[in-house]
């Protein structure tokens, strides 16, 4: 069986990561709009509901960025030859 090289697992690491930090932001970016009642999103989720949400996921979203973005960094810096 054929080993993969640590390149290999950051890359997905960064996939998955990036796919992460899209949905979170999406629903940032709703609760948000929830919140000051604009764009009618207020329909969907109570502006109760939505600072709930907000709140709660503060704290994944900054871990998820310091993931996407350390994997990034790291792909990036093996790119260039900077590091081995």
């Amino acid at each position: 069986m054929k080993r993969r090289k640590r390149t290999y697992y950051i890359l997905k690491i960064g996939r998955f990561s990036g796919y992460c930090l899209f949905f979170l932001m999406l629903l940032f970016v709703v609760t948000g709009f929830a919140l000051c009642g604009k764009l009618g999103v207020e329909r969907l989720v109570s502006p109760r509901d939505a600072l709930v949400i907000h709140q709660l996921f503060d704290w994944p979203l900054v871990g998820v960025f310091l993931l996407h973005s350390l994997a990034a960094f790291y792909i990036s810096m093996r790119r260039w030859r900077w590091i081995r």
